[in-house]
């Protein structure tokens, strides 16, 4: 082992006696320049185990720079690598699943007319299903209170109410209900296109480079 301070007189004579010897390449076809404990920088024909991890460079015979072997990495310097590989990893994927996102709207809308009149006519058919749905309660509801009505007379008259017609009220009862479960969620559906399309609106406006307001 020879420090660089050792070797600057006589690099030259070294480099042209192994010139002229007739070893093989693959024998001595390397030297290898490291750093050791006392922040000497040394040549070898090797570099020993405890000096790999700071890292090293491979020179060939006549000085020319082969490769250069970085330091290892400290546990914190792998996990701050590992995290930012994953952060662009993650920005990569949003911006390839934007791009398929803008590449859908363009196919589908050919300005924010279009997605307002989509919107509108979707939130109409919507609005439609509710007020049938609120029409057939209220029929529902007549029904029930028709019953009621009669089992009522029969009760003042002193007779029986038969099982059936608390059967059809339970029937009523339950289906209005329903009704009512199937009309809260199209009003959330509702809410969730509103929601929906005003961001496709507004993204086709900024693709479409439109600053209308409309809608």
């Amino acid at each position: 082992m020879i420090s660089i301070r050792t070797i600057k007189g006589s690099l030259s004579i070294a480099v042209f006696a192994l010139g002229g010897l007739s070893i093989s390449a693959s024998a001595a076809a390397e030297l290898y320049k490291y750093v050791n404990e006392d922040g000497v920088t040394v040549l070898d024909s090797h570099v020993p185990a405890r000096y790999v991890k700071n890292g090293y460079t491979i020179l060939s015979l006549d000085g020319r720079v082969l490769e250069v072997v970085p330091r290892a990495l400290t546990e914190k310097e792998i996990r701050e690598r590992d995290q930012e590989l994953a952060a662009q990893r993650e920005q990569e994927k949003a911006e390839r699943e934007r791009e398929l996102a803008d590449q859908a709207l363009l196919r589908l809308y050919g300005g924010p007319e279009d997605v307002i009149r989509a919107r509108d006519t979707k939130l109409a058919s919507i609005r439609g299903f509710i007020e049938t749905s609120r029409s057939n309660i209220e029929r529902l509801e007549e029904q029930k209170r028709a019953i009621e009505s009669a089992l009522a007379d029969v009760e003042r008259a002193g007779g029986t109410i038969d099982k059936s017609s608390l059967e059809r009220i339970d029937v009523i009862e339950n289906r209005i209900k329903q009704i009512e479960a199937e009309i809260k969620d199209k009003e959330a559906e509702m809410d969730d296109l509103k929601s929906s399309y005003a961001a496709d609106l507004k993204r086709v406006k900024e693709l479409y480079g439109t600053s209308s307001t409309d809608g």
